[in-house]
């Protein structure tokens, strides 16, 4: 079973960021996947490295529409971003440095939470005003 099922609940409502964070969601699954198996440290560092770099590509995305649409509320926005990927890029680099180390079931619910609170809660503020501009 997935560690997150994509919803309706999820949805942003914009096809293009919609489509991303089922490919985060997917991602993560992934990871989550590779974790209870006991794949490789190897497997497991390659899948977070993407994670985290595809992370970085979709909050660009983001604040590339912010600045496109004039969204008022972008610096907060950005700030979390930073945050965000500060957070993950620590616990990426923790774990490629460390060759005995696992991944937890705690870092997937982090994970886990981190995803979903942040579409819940911000992405979903951003969306309505994308919307409004006609982005679809």
């Amino acid at each position: 079973m997935p560690l997150i099922e994509w919803t309706a609940e999820l949805s942003v409502g914009i096809d293009s960021i919609d489509e991303q964070h089922k490919k985060l969601v997917n991602m993560i699954n992934a990871l989550n996947d590779a974790m209870l198996t006991n794949s490789s440290h190897e497997l497991l560092g390659k899948i977070f490295t993407g994670l985290a770099a595809y992370t970085q590509k979709h909050f660009t995305y983001e604040e590339d529409m912010f600045a496109e649409y004039g969204y008022a509320d972008s610096v907060e926005h950005k700030r979390q971003h930073s945050e965000l990927i500060a957070q993950v890029v620590e616990l990426k680099e923790r774990f490629i440095e460390n060759p005995q180390g696992t991944m937890s079931a705690d870092l997937m619910l982090f994970l886990k939470r981190w995803l979903t609170n942040h579409i819940m809660r911000t992405d979903k503020e951003y969306a309505e005003f994308l919307i409004s501009k006609g982005v679809k």
